[in-house]
């Protein structure tokens, strides 16, 4: 699944009508944040939640089964040693 957001990464210095042919389009103007949730911490800025798929897309680069697979092996081990960090 193709991410939903999109990065401006424009090295290149390419026209909107030029980053169009290419399959690539960026937003005209970013969307600018408030200054009440710029104050606030980075995870407190996001509107919504976290789905599993954007974790997974975050730590992998994409979002499949086998990714997804890794994701919760992942957070199953740092949840086991959690607990026994916590049990000593």
């Amino acid at each position: 699944m193709a991410s939903k957001r999109t990065k401006r990464n424009d090295g290149l210095h390419l026209t909107q009508a030029e980053s169009e042919s290419l399959g690539v389009a960026f937003p005209e103007e970013p969307t600018p944040v408030s200054i009440d949730r710029q104050e606030r911490p980075l995870h407190e800025q996001i509107a919504g939640s976290l789905t599993e798929d954007d974790v997974t897309e975050a730590l992998t680069g994409e979002v499949t089964p086998e990714s997804r697979e890794v994701v919760e092996d992942l957070f199953a081990d740092l949840q086991e040693e959690e607990a026994d960090r916590q049990a000593e």
